[in-house]
């Protein structure tokens, strides 16, 4: 069990127990407890549904019970309290101190691999390495992405990213070096814009392509003040460091997924559209005095 994929201590003990009774049969509440030096049997049940909450005297029993290393001990007695936080202030607080002791696997990209954004599926088929073990099976790899490519765009696809040093062969299969990369500063903005905009084609077929129990895709038409704006930009960009911690703790993964993410204008800004007139105007006063 990754510790490091959750932000909700109630979700990780409800699969640590699934997954434990699942490899050890006679795992039990009443073992647990035993272990953790508590006599309730209930109380994991409790904390599990929510009838209860973790006390800080507690936090470390149930560390030593869990079997955690000390960075994965400070990671769950955080992550209590992040479950426990009330304000969305001290939820972020708490969120930048569990993202600090997350594992990191992310790599910037340099000018010499900008050809890792020529095609979508240079991507995909880095991602999909995660998920099926690619030797020369390159028709497997093909077809497993959706769109499907062709098997000589999986097999350049293959050598291309061996030729960046973004994969490379682990116990005969292809993997990648790092967990998740980034653009970084050396990629011009104007390559990763493109990127950008075939990945939103992509997301545009998928909602012919996808039921909704497999996509979300939504659209919400909003008026903002300035200051709702930057609060909105901002609860997005911490969304997305969200899942890209997920992301970069997750194990046993069996699908590729694209997240786009949109929020732009729909309109001038009024205050903006104000001085314009304004200026306007003023322009139209200065060609009345020369008459």
């Amino acid at each position: 069990m990754n510790v490091f994929a959750y932000y909700n201590y109630r979700k990780y003990l409800q699969d640590y127990y699934e997954y434990r009774k699942s490899v050890q049969r006679y795992f039990s509440y009443r073992a647990f407890a035993k272990r953790a030096g508590y006599t309730s049997s209930g109380f994991y049940l409790d904390l599990v549904k929510g009838r209860k909450s973790l006390t800080p005297q507690m936090v470390p029993k149930f560390i030593h019970a869990l079997g955690l290393s000390e960075k994965e001990g400070r990671y769950f007695s955080l992550m209590v309290d992040f479950t426990h936080a009330e304000t969305p202030e001290s939820k972020q607080v708490i969120f930048e101190k569990m993202s600090a002791l997350l594992p990191r696997t992310t790599k910037a990209l340099s000018r010499q691999q900008i050809e890792y954004y020529k095609e979508w599926y240079y991507v995909a088929v880095r991602e999909a390495l995660s998920v099926l073990n690619v030797s020369d099976n390159y028709q497997d790899l093909a077809l497993f992405l959706n769109p499907r490519i062709t098997v000589p765009q999986a097999k350049q696809a293959i050598k291309l990213l061996s030729n960046l040093g973004l994969i490379e062969k682990e116990n005969g299969f292809w993997r990648s070096v790092n967990k998740t990369i980034t653009s970084g500063r050396e990629i011009p903005p104007f390559i990763v814009h493109d990127f950008q905009k075939k990945m939103m084609d992509l997301g545009k077929a998928a909602v012919d392509r996808y039921s909704t129990e497999r996509r979300n895709v939504s659209c919400t038409t909003m008026s903002v003040s300035p200051q709702g704006l930057e609060r909105i930009i901002h609860k997005i960009d911490t969304f997305r460091k969200e899942v890209v911690d997920i992301v970069r703790s997750d194990d046993h993964e069996s699908m590729i997924c694209e997240l786009n993410i949109q929020f732009f204008p729909l309109s001038k800004e009024l205050e903006a559209l104000q001085e314009n007139e304004a200026r306007m105007d003023e322009t139209e006063g200065d060609s009345d005095d020369e008459d």
